[in-house]
């Protein structure tokens, strides 16, 4: 009973060594890039924005971002971005791109729904699958999360692999003076025992690593802060009820929008 036990430990333990090993070894993804798109604004200094990161005790990552003030955008507007974002696409200069094309204007390359909701809606919606392409910077990313709420203040997205899920991240949008608050609460890592300390050592020396993750978190402020240049048009353009039957929207974009030349984060007033 003793020696069956003795090899079924060991077997594991081999087990969690080769997944450990296949996964530190496994490279970083390639994909071609696209090229840059000729928007009509510019982005804020994104460096106005504030974050923090910690290392939890277990190895994940707990990342927390309060991103620039979105002026005269309403919190509905931003839900319903992204609600559409996989499914939708622009007008930009006579050709029609996708949405996620100008959410940021470098660094982002595909996005689609990979599991529709089970309420059969198109979009990113509760239950959604969404799975992307894009960089920050030198570095490559591509991943699926699964959309677990959805509603006019919060989005809360569940990074998944393999059916198992690797942390959570907390999309708030709240309603202020100037516009909506927009702050971001991510754990990113396993909890699972054993091997979860494991991943979460590959997560933060290579997939997430301090050079990837500075240029992560500068991407992460720039495309959030490109939505208080057509956030609103396209609300009013598009229909607050996404049709399970009509999966793309066009909008034209004419807009002409300058960056705004005060401190965006003095708008910002101390939450207690």
């Amino acid at each position: 009973m003793i020696k069956a036990i003795t090899k079924t430990i060991l077997a594991l333990l081999a087990a969690i060594m080769f997944m450990a090993a296949f996964i530190w070894f496994k490279p970083l993804p390639e994909f071609p890039h696209h090229e840059p798109r000729n928007l009509p604004w510019a982005l804020p200094d994104y460096t106005q924005a504030s974050s923090q990161i910690n290392v939890l005790q277990d190895g994940r990552l707990h990342i927390t971002i309060e991103h620039l003030p979105l002026l005269n955008i309403e919190p509905k507007m931003v839900s319903l971005f992204y609600r559409v974002l996989p499914i939708s696409t622009v007008q930009l200069n006579g050709e029609a791109i996708p949405l996620y094309h100008i959410f940021h204007p470098t660094e982002h390359g595909y996005i689609e729904v990979k599991e529709p909701a089970p309420s059969g809606i198109y979009g990113m919606t509760e239950g959604a699958l969404v799975s992307r392409k894009e960089w920050f910077g030198p570095y490559n990313s591509k991943g699926a999360g699964r959309i677990i709420k959805m509603n006019d203040t919060t989005m809360i997205a569940q990074p998944e692999m393999l059916g198992l899920t690797f942390g959570r991240i907390v999309h708030t949008f709240e309603a202020m003076d100037y516009g909506t608050r927009y702050t971001v609460n991510s754990i990113i890592g396993s909890d699972l025992p054993i091997i979860g300390p494991l991943i979460n050592y590959y997560i933060r020396h290579k997939m997430f690593k301090p050079q990837m993750l500075k240029q992560w978190l500068r991407h992460q402020v720039q495309e959030v802060s490109s939505l208080q240049f057509f956030a609103k048009p396209l609300y009013e353009m598009a229909s607050p009820v996404i049709d399970k039957n009509q999966a793309h929207y066009h909008f034209d974009l004419g807009l002409s929008a300058k960056p705004h030349t005060q401190p965006l984060n003095s708008l910002i007033k101390p939450s207690h």
